[in-house]
Formats: C-alpha cells, sequence, structure tokens
C-alpha cells in the first residue's frame, strides 16, 4: 500500500466519518459500492482501501458485516467486469478513457496477455492477489475472449477470498491504521504463496501424468 494509499484512509477516516455517523447504514454500503466499482472505471484507488474501510464501519456498527460482504464481492467482481469487458470491446487498444491509462498500457496489456495465453484461465485467480499487474490481466482476459463463464469462475472465487480478506482485517484492526500496511501486506504475501503452491502442485501432478503415458501424449500431438 503506497502513499496513495495512506493518503486516502486519512481522508476517508477523517471527513466521512463524520458524514457516516448521520446516515444510514445504506450509505456505507454505496460508499463502498462506488469507490469499489470507480476503481473499475480506471479511478486510482486501491481495491484493499473500501473493503478496509467497509470492515471499519461494520466494527463501527454502522453497516452489518454480513450485508457488507456479498455487497463488496459483488462490486468487487463488478469493476473487474468493466475491464474484462472494455478488453473484448477495444481489443489490445487502450480506451481512451479518463484515468484508464494510469492503470492499463499497451505494454502492460501485451505482457499480461502473453502470460494469460501461457498460463491459461488459472491466472485469473492467481493475479487477484497481485495488485500492480490485475487491471491489465482483467483487460487482456477480454481481449484474449476468454469465455465469460471462466472468467467468472476464477476471478469470482479469487474475489470472494480477497474481498472477505480485507473485510475482516479492516473489522479487527480498523481503529489501528498505523498497523494495516503491516498486516494487508502480510495477507497479500500469505494468499499469494498458498495460491503458487496450488498452481505448482497442480504443474507436478501434470508432469508426473505426462511422463507415466508418453503415449497419449504423442497421441495429443499427432490428433
Amino acid at each position: 500500500m503506497g502513499l496513495m494509499s495512506m493518503v486516502v484512509i486519512g481522508l476517508t477516516v477523517a471527513q466521512v466519518t463524520r458524514w457516516l455517523a448521520e446516515s444510514s447504514a445504506l450509505a456505507s454500503y454505496v460508499l463502498v459500492a462506488v469507490l469499489l466499482l470507480s476503481s473499475g472505471f480506471g479511478v486510482p484507488i486501491p481495491e484493499d482501501i473500501p473493503l478496509l474501510v467497509g470492515g471499519w464501519l461494520c466494527r463501527r456498527q454502522q453497516a452489518n458485516l454480513w450485508i457488507m460482504m456479498p455487497v463488496a464481492w459483488a462490486f468487487v467482481l463488478a469493476g473487474d467486469c468493466v475491464l474484462y469487458a472494455l478488453g473484448r470491446r477495444y481489443g489490445h487498444h487502450v480506451p481512451k478513457l479518463p484515468g484508464l491509462r494510469l492503470v492499463l498500457t499497451e505494454k502492460r496489456i501485451c505482457r499480461a496477455s502473453q502470460f494469460v495465453e501461457r498460463h491459461g484461465a488459472k491466472t485469473l485467480f492467481l493475479m487477484r492477489f497481485v495488485t500492480a499487474v490485475r487491471a491489465a490481466v482483467w483487460f487482456a482476459a477480454g481481449a484474449l475472449k476468454i469465455p465469460f463463464w471462466k472468467f467468472i469462475a476464477y476471478d469470482g472465487s479469487a474475489a470472494l477470498l480477497f474481498a472477505l480478506g480485507y473485510l475482516l482485517l479492516g473489522w479487527w484492526f480498523g481503529d489501528q491504521w498505523q498497523h494495516i500496511r503491516h498486516y494487508t501486506r502480510t495477507l497479500q504475501i500469505g494468499l499469494l504463496m498458498v495460491v503458487v503452491g496450488l498452481v505448482l502442485w497442480q504443474l507436478i501432478r501434470y508432469r508426473q501424468r505426462r511422463a507415466s503415458d508418453p503415449g497419449k501424449s504423442t497421441g495429443d500431438l499427432s490428433a
């Protein structure tokens, strides 16, 4: 989480709290939903910020955690779907939309496309936990015409873990913002290690099957 993230946290805590305290719980859900969806349109707001704030608002009883969870998950996924749809519409050419070129470049999309082509749809799950490149991966997935159901299956399951993890982190440590940076980075690294371990395990099993049945591999190549 960089300087921008810390500034957003400071502004959110200092200025929004007073307004939310005088509003209904609906205002909390709307705030989190709008911020999450805005990130899908290129607004430079890290997704972890509204999720942390959402958990913190639930801790302060200004929203219900059980309602915030599906709201957060749905709008995290909605923001991803926006980038996917833009990729299907514009291909590998970045549309000239305000703010979008701050997170998407031709070079970044090209690299993301190569990575997705090489490793397949499982990349959509893995890259959810890599902040710097995930926007380009969602765009590349659309440009490569990966089936929408597959995009939802992989990214949706990863988005569920992502959203719940950050909401709970905000709920547990929301009043200790000076420690949030440490815990969020630890959470990201931990989740990424688990995902990488699962991917490596699947690759090892796949190679073992190929090695134990070379005739099938030869048949597949000649088909």
